[in-house]
């Protein structure tokens, strides 16, 4: 494959699943390819934590030798991989979205529906920012870490601030895009 043609594969906007008849926003590429490597961030995270529940699965029962610490390290390493999903999914309309009530109303009206998501969601993410920050630097100070294999809190609750900020960017982005789309 060549590099021109990679680049055009990758250019290529999110196609969303054949049963979804809303329109997806183009949103800046760069943003949506930086949430891109984000949510595989996230990926690499889950599939640590399943690794390790399997080794200490058969670890405690093939030789007696759990990993120690592992409910702690499973529950901070899936809890910062959800948080590295978020950019990406809302970034390319991928969350799940319930139009029972909206299938009927013309493009217009969705639009402005999708706009006042947007706006509220960033709101949300702005305030779980906001309030996980407070936590980070409380957790920072204290040197909060978990029980077992002191693990401090900190660098997780870092990772979930810094994704949540760029939720917010996602959502101002779309914001913009759907006022953009509002004007056409």
């Amino acid at each position: 494959m060549t590099q021109g043609t990679e680049q055009a594969e990758r250019a290529q906007p999110h196609v969303p699943p054949s049963g979804d008849h809303r329109e997806r926003l183009t949103i800046n590429p760069t943003i949506e390819e930086f949430t891109r490597w984000l949510a595989l961030g996230g990926g690499l995270f889950t599939l640590v934590a399943i690794a390790t529940t399997l080794v200490s699965v058969v670890g405690r029962y093939g030789f007696g030798a759990p990993v120690p610490g592992d409910y702690e390290l499973v529950e901070l390493l899936c809890a910062v991989g959800i948080f590295l999903f978020f950019p990406y999914a809302h970034a390319t309309s991928s969350n799940i979205v319930v139009e029972f009530f909206t299938t009927r109303l013309p493009g217009r009206q969705k639009r402005i529906l999708d706009l006042g998501h947007d706006v509220m969601f960033a709101a949300v993410a702005a305030l779980l920012a906001w309030r996980l920050a407070i936590g980070l630097m409380q957790k920072f100070q204290n040197g909060e870490s978990t029980m077992l294999i002191r693990v401090p809190f900190w660098w997780s609750y870092s990772l979930a601030v810094a994704a949540l900020i760029v939720l917010c960017i996602v959502c101002i982005a779309r914001i913009i895009a759907g006022l953009r789309a509002l004007r056409q």
